[in-house]
């Protein structure tokens, strides 16, 4: 039996959750703190016309407390009838595993306390942690979590401080995320979390599920009869990655400038690095936004491309994963 979780990391650890349990990812919005909560309780958003409530989820788990940035991301979740939302670091991917990758929680375990632990997962280097989200908090809290809607908005707290650059951003991304959506679908939160990046002077996007993490361009080793669009390959952490430098592929111009930024993408166990200009944000996209590629766009480059969506005012055109990492597209075992 085969069974699915989402996977993120908290404190440098990777933890999960079942996939069924989890509702919209979301890029961390502007968060509205509220007074006589819990220390967990961070505050409020209004996510699609409803007020949840949002965990600090490393004070819950008793990990070592950092900042929220405009890196962390919410995953909202059902806790005893009731949606609130997790921040967590950073998201990682969507795992699907067997039973013999499985086991049960451990008798002693050194990074939380094992009675919130479902289940570990074994992936090749890597073992996720898989919370149980009911188990993390007491009765009392989850009677806490459960009513206090009617509190939202009252005796807020010191809002926690972040430069105005970042204000704004987050500020837009909690008026984005509080538009009830007026579509039936969209209001059941169907849609997809994606990165936008930049390359030339368009944007694109990638389902955030296959974005492992981002790094700095640094040293590529060229490797001879390989497409043009493939730049070399990396070495990341012991593991030899082909670097597809997306600029060529999507046909832009110009050598790559020093410690741009790369997206580390998996998919079945693929990985790959993608060579862009910037990386921009994380965002939530509805499924009824977006939109199929122009009829002016090549055949070779619609290939890659899923389709295309307004955000922020910009099209971003949204790739397919499966597609560029294809390994009969890439020339390149991966």
């Amino acid at each position: 039996m085969e069974r699915s979780y989402i996977t993120f990391m908290l404190s440098g650890q990777i933890f999960g959750i079942d996939i069924d349990r989890a509702g919209e990812i979301a890029p961390i919005p502007e968060i509205t703190p509220v007074g006589k909560m819990p220390p967990f309780v961070a505050g409020f958003i209004n996510l699609r016309g409803k007020l949840i409530l949002v965990i600090d989820t490393r004070e819950a788990l008793d990990l070592e407390p950092a900042p929220t940035s405009l890196n962390n991301n919410i995953i909202s979740v059902d806790i005893n009838g009731s949606t609130i939302g997790l921040i967590v670091d950073s998201m990682r991917d969507i795992v699907t595993v067997d039973d013999s990758q499985i086991t049960g929680p451990p008798e002693e375990w050194e990074k939380i306390d094992i009675r919130y632990i479902a289940a570990v997962v074994r992936r090749e280097k890597d073992l996720v942690t898989i919370l149980d989200v009911e188990k993390i908090f007491s009765d009392k809290e989850k009677e806490i979590i459960k009513t206090s809607a009617k509190k939202l908005g009252r005796k807020k707290k010191t809002a926690p401080s972040h430069p105005e650059g970042e204000k704004e951003i987050l500020r837009k991304r909690a008026e984005l995320l509080s538009e009830k959506a007026a579509e039936p679908e969209a209001e059941t939160g169907k849609g997809m979390s994606v990165v936008i990046f930049r390359m030339g002077d368009e944007d694109y996007a990638m389902d955030l599920r296959h974005v492992l993490l981002t790094e700095k361009l640094r040293y590529i080793a060229r490797i001879p009869s390989t497409p043009d669009f493939i730049a070399g390959v990396m070495n990341l952490s012991g593991s030899i990655l082909p670097v597809i430098d997306m600029r060529v592929l999507m046909g832009y111009k110009g050598e790559a400038k020093e410690e741009v930024p790369l997206l580390i993408v998996s998919l079945g166990g693929d990985r790959a690095a993608l060579l862009v200009d910037e990386i921009k944000d994380i965002a939530f996209i509805p499924l009824k936004d977006i939109k199929p590629p122009l009829g002016s766009i090549a055949e070779d480059k619609k290939l890659y491309i899923q389709g295309e969506v307004i955000h922020n005012e910009r099209i971003v055109v949204i790739l397919k994963t499966e597609m560029l990492l294809a390994p009969e597209r890439l020339g390149v075992s991966v």
